[in-house]
C-alpha cells in the first residue's frame, strides 16, 4: 500500500487531469486539476498511478500521463511540448512516401550561358550556387508538386575577357518556378520532369577593347524552363541531379546537382 509519508512534490502537466477516487480510469472522479498545480504526490506508483493530497484528510489518484514529480515551471512545459511536438512532427516526415515529402536546400549549377552582345551570339561555361525548394505545398498550398529556384553568379562570364582582354564585374541572377510530374521508382528513388516560367536579370560593368572608361550593361528577361532529373533519398537528405533547358532570347543548356533537407 501506497502511503503519503514518503511524499515529494509533483506538477500537473495536462492541460486537465482527472483525479480519481481509486487507482482505476472507471473510478468515480473526484477532482479535475489545471495545468502547473503543484502538490504532493507519493514517491511510489501504483500501477500508472501517482497518490495525491488534495487537502489535509483527502487524497486521490492521478495518471503519470498527466503528472510529473518536481516543480516543474511553465516555461519548462512549455519546452517539454514544443520537443514532444517536433519530435512527432519528424516522426511523420519519416512515414511519408519519398515523392510526397518537401525539401529545401543548396544547389550548384553549371550552365552554357549566352546572350547575343557584342555583335554576336556568345557563351560560356558559367557557374551558379542556389537555393532549391521542392515537393508538394512548398510555396503555397496545393494538390502539386513544384519546384523554384534562386541562381546566383558573380562577375561577368568569360567571354568578355576573350573579346575586350579585359576581366568584367557584375552579377547574374535567375529563378525559376516549375510544375514537375513526378515518377516513383522505388522506396528512395524517383525520377521527373516539368517546364515552367524562368526571369533573369544581369548586371555587367566593362570596358571595351581600346578604351579605359567602363560602361554598365543591364538585362531583364522572361523565359521558359524544362528539366529532367532524379533524385534519391538517405534518410532526410535528398541527392537531386538534373538537365536544364533554358528558352529566353538565346537558349542554352544547364546542369546541376542539389542537396535537401526534408521539412
Amino acid at each position: 500500500m501506497i502511503v503519503l509519508a514518503q511524499a515529494q512534490k509533483g506538477t500537473v502537466i495536462a492541460d486537465e487531469a482527472q483525479v480519481y477516487k481509486d487507482p482505476d480510469f472507471d473510478a468515480p472522479v473526484m477532482a479535475v486539476l489545471k495545468q502547473g498545480q503543484v502538490l504532493q504526490i507519493s514517491k511510489g506508483k501504483k500501477g500508472p498511478f501517482y497518490k495525491v493530497r488534495l487537502k489535509p484528510g483527502k487524497t486521490g489518484w492521478v495518471s503519470d500521463a498527466e503528472i510529473r514529480p518536481g516543480v516543474i515551471t511553465k516555461q519548462d512545459m512549455h519546452e517539454a511540448a514544443q520537443e514532444a511536438e517536433e519530435a512527432e512532427e519528424a516522426s511523420a516526415r519519416g512515414k511519408r512516401p519519398f515523392f510526397a515529402s518537401r525539401y529545401r536546400g543548396l544547389s550548384l549549377d553549371f550552365i552554357d550561358y549566352a546572350e547575343d552582345t557584342m555583335g554576336g551570339r556568345r557563351n560560356a561555361q558559367t557557374m551558379f550556387f542556389g537555393l532549391k525548394f521542392n515537393g508538394y505545398n512548398t510555396l503555397f498550398s496545393g494538390d502539386m508538386y513544384t519546384e523554384s529556384n534562386i541562381l546566383f553568379h558573380s562577375g561577368a562570364p568569360s567571354y568578355y575577357k576573350d573579346y575586350t582582354g579585359y576581366d568584367g564585374s557584375g552579377y547574374i541572377v535567375i529563378l525559376d518556378f516549375l510544375f514537375q510530374t513526378v515518377l516513383p521508382k522505388g522506396r528512395d528513388l524517383i525520377f521527373f520532369y516539368g517546364f515552367g516560367p524562368m526571369f533573369k536579370y544581369s548586371h555587367f560593368d566593362l570596358t571595351l577593347t581600346g578604351s579605359q572608361d567602363p560602361y554598365s550593361a543591364d538585362d531583364m528577361t522572361l523565359g521558359v524552363l524544362f528539366n529532367v532529373g532524379a533524385a534519391y533519398r538517405i534518410k532526410r537528405v535528398s541527392i537531386r541531379p538534373d538537365l536544364k533547358y533554358y528558352w529566353e532570347k538565346s537558349s542554352y543548356w544547364g546542369y546541376g546537382i542539389n542537396l535537401g533537407l526534408d521539412f
